[in-house]
């Protein structure tokens, strides 16, 4: 039998599947090998299932990992606003002040959205950088502000 690619680990994760996830995580299947668009199952995972990540960072998938557009999956869970899923991230020390391209931490993203239980989380892990400026020179509270965030920017006041 041939070994498992990175792209059935992949796709078990974007489905959701946590049984062949399981089964394929068994056959030693490399966790961090990317699938044909260059992703790695944690990438690709669906994001609103903190189980899928929680196997995957048990067998070694590495958090903080970049796709080609420069995104970790932490910013598309924040962006996405599934907050489960973040607080399983960070239990696995994924980095909360990692940028994307634009120099977006999370709580850039988690404010843009308007995702209040997400922000409210960010601001209490001590290791976040509330003052952090994207490229663009703006704050996670500037964000919130641009995109009328009101909950998020009494949070963020």
């Amino acid at each position: 039998m041939a070994e498992p690619s990175g792209n059935e680990l992949a796709s078990a994760a974007a489905k959701g599947d946590l049984v062949q996830l399981t089964n394929l995580l068994q056959k030693n299947v490399n966790v961090n090998a990317q699938n044909g668009f260059g992703r790695t199952a944690l990438q690709v995972m669906k994001l609103g299932n903190p189980e899928i990540a929680r196997r995957l960072l048990m067998s070694g998938a590495n958090p903080d990992l970049k796709d080609s557009t420069g995104f970790a999956v932490i910013h598309d869970v924040a962006r996405a606003g599934f907050l489960d899923t973040l607080q399983t991230l960070l239990e696995f020390k994924a980095d909360v002040n990692i940028e994307d391209a634009e120099g977006n931490l999370p709580l850039h993203l988690a404010a843009q959205e308007g995702h209040v239980p997400v922000v409210e989380f960010l601001l209490k892990s001590t290791a976040s950088k509330v003052g952090h400026q994207n490229k663009r020179g703006d704050t996670a509270y500037d964000v919130a502000k641009l995109y009328k965030r009101s909950a998020v920017l009494r949070l963020l006041e």
